[in-house]
C-alpha cells in the first residue's frame, strides 16, 4: 500500500483493534479487575502533549538519522502513541473497566500481525511498535501485559527504561526500512 493511504489505514486498523480489545476486556474480565479510572480532566491535555511530543521526537529521530525527512513517520508515530489511550473510553463514559486493556503485548502482536497481512509495509510495522512502546514508556502505574487473556497487573515503572529503548530502536528500524523502501522504489524502472 502506498504513502498516505497506508498511514490512514494503519491509524484506522490500530484504533479499531484498541476498541476491540477494550470491548473484549469489558466482557471477558473478572469484576475484580474492572477498576480502571479515568484521570482527572485537567491532567489529560498535559498527558496527551507528552505522548505526542515523544512520538514526534521518535518520528524525527527515525527519519533524520537516515537523512530523509519522512513526514509519514513524523505523523504516524505520535498519532498512534496518543490513540492507544482510546482504551480508556469506557471509564470516561463512567463504565468500570479493566485497567489499560490495549496496553498489552497480545494487543501489539495482534496489531502487527494484521498490519503485516493488510498493509504489508515493514517500516509502518516498526513505526507502530515504536509508538506502542513510546506510549508505555510515558505511562506510569499498572498495566495488564497479557490482556485480554489474563488481567494480572504489573507495575509499568519497572520497565520504562526498556520501553524507551524499544521505542527508539523501533523508530530507527522504521526509518531504515523506509529509506530502503524508497531507495528500492527509485531504482525500479518506470
Amino acid at each position: 500500500m502506498k504513502g498516505e493511504r497506508a498511514i490512514l489505514w494503519t491509524v484506522i486498523i490500530y484504533a479499531a483493534i484498541v476498541l476491540t480489545f477494550t470491548a473484549i476486556s469489558l466482557l471477558a474480565s473478572p469484576l475484580g479487575s474492572q477498576t480502571g479510572k479515568f484521570r482527572e480532566l485537567s491532567a489529560i491535555p498535559d498527558h496527551l502533549l507528552y505522548l505526542a511530543a515523544f512520538g514526534v521526537v521518535l518520528g524525527l529521530l527515525g527519519s533524520l538519522l537516515y537523512r530523509r525527512l519522512d513526514l509519514n513517520l513524523i505523523v504516524l508515530i505520535p498519532v498512534l502513541v496518543v490513540i492507544t489511550d482510546l482504551d480508556h473510553l469506557p471509564s470516561a463514559l463512567g463504565i468500570a473497566q479493566p485497567i489499560r486493556p490495549a496496553h498489552s503485548l497480545i494487543f501489539i502482536i495482534t496489531v502487527i500481525a494484521v498490519l503485516a497481512l493488510v498493509i504489508r509495509r515493514p517500516d509502518i510495522e516498526a513505526a507502530t511498535l515504536s509508538a506502542f512502546f513510546a506510549h508505555l514508556s510515558v505511562d506510569t502505574g499498572l498495566f495488564p501485559p497479557f490482556s485480554p487473556i489474563s488481567f494480572a497487573y504489573y507495575e509499568l515503572s519497572e520497565y520504562q527504561a526498556a520501553f524507551v529503548a524499544l521505542a527508539i530502536i523501533a523508530a530507527l528500524v522504521a526509518g531504515f526500512l523506509g529509506r530502503r523502501r524508497l531507495t528500492h522504489k527509485l531504482q525500479q524502472p518506470p
